[in-house]
């Protein structure tokens, strides 16, 4: 009561001769939440963390505890005030959780509190931990939700960051990448899943989505120099039968769009394809083309048109 009282009597002491004081005053919502005890978005913070760390909270309150985070730290300054709250090495540690809900969760406020935030970007790699275990849950997890969250996760990290790309190279996140979109860790979701009801095995079994997914990462990668550094690691992967593999295969018109976007950088570079490369080039464009994944004619997106077209050029030329 002696706060409010003070806070009003300050406020009607400055309105006397300020004609902007006319107008009327709309209290700041912090001073407000100060005044009438009501916790402000960093006790909000803690005490959600609070929550998801007391072994005696069931999964259903954690869950809602963590969904409470990330909306929070959608508000840039609460996501850069995870490291001065101490938040970030518990959350990590999530990561671990035996809970796939849980798991899922803890990649989702990461991804939330690194996206488009240099410096939360930067606060999340001062934990060594942090992208290879994103890049286990990614690869290997045998939830689906939590493999489909950890990408966006990783996505978030490394765009358009030089010291998360490097984090993420030096954790054999292209391997990683690369045995994700070739699915060579099916067999695993096999040997994981044996004792899976069939109710739950949706939460388990792999998804195409999870693929595309990494696609998009691969050509958000691949956006930004150095470019024939990127490439080299490609080439010594033996990643472009695999995206020749997929051009004649992928049914997502969004996931065609990035293989032409990744087919065109490395058209551009040094390296080039070779006549046989080209050649699947050719006929995978034309199978995307014939099942109207991509009606140039029609298509109202011009990006992707213009990308197709120069394709064409350099798979034409005589580079090889």
């Amino acid at each position: 009561m002696e706060k409010l009282l003070k806070w009003s009597i300050e406020n009607s002491q400055n309105a006397s001769t300020d004609p902007d004081s006319q107008r009327e005053k709309v209290p700041n919502p912090e001073v407000l939440a100060q005044l009438f005890g009501q916790p402000d978005d960093a006790q909000l913070m803690r005490a959600a963390m609070d929550t998801i760390l007391d072994p005696n909270v069931d999964i259903e309150t954690k869950e809602t505890a963590f969904d409470n985070l990330e909306m929070l730290v959608e508000n840039l300054d609460n996501a850069n005030n995870l490291e001065s709250l101490d938040l970030w090495a518990p959350l990590i540690e999530q990561l671990a959780n035996p809970s796939p809900v849980l798991r899922k969760m803890a990649c989702w406020v990461i991804g939330t509190a690194v996206q488009n935030n240099p410096k939360s970007q930067a606060a999340l790699l001062m934990y060594p931990k942090a992208v290879p275990n994103l890049l286990r849950i990614a690869s290997t997890d045998p939830s689906k939700e939590a493999r489909l969250k950890a990408m966006y996760s990783l996505s978030s990290a490394i765009r358009n960051h030089a010291s998360g790309y490097d984090s993420f190279k030096n954790a054999e996140g292209w391997q990683v990448l690369m045995s994700i979109i070739r699915q060579e860790t099916q067999h695993k979701f096999d040997e994981q899943t044996q004792n899976i009801p069939d109710s739950q095995l949706h939460l388990y079994e792999s998804d195409e989505d999870i693929r595309r997914r990494s696609i998009f990462l691969l050509a958000g990668i691949l956006s930004t120099e150095p470019f024939e550094d990127k490439i080299e690691i490609l080439r010594s992967l033996s990643a472009v039968p695999s995206l020749l593999e997929l051009l004649h295969v992928e049914g997502s018109y969004s996931a065609i769009e990035k293989i032409v976007q990744i087919l065109l950088v490395i058209a551009k570079s040094q390296a080039g394809f070779t006549m046989e490369e080209k050649e699947g080039i050719r006929s995978g464009l034309s199978r995307a083309k014939k099942d109207g994944l991509l009606d140039l004619d029609e298509t109202e997106n011009e990006e992707l048109t213009a990308e197709w077209r120069s394709l064409e050029q350099e798979i034409n030329s005589d580079k090889k």
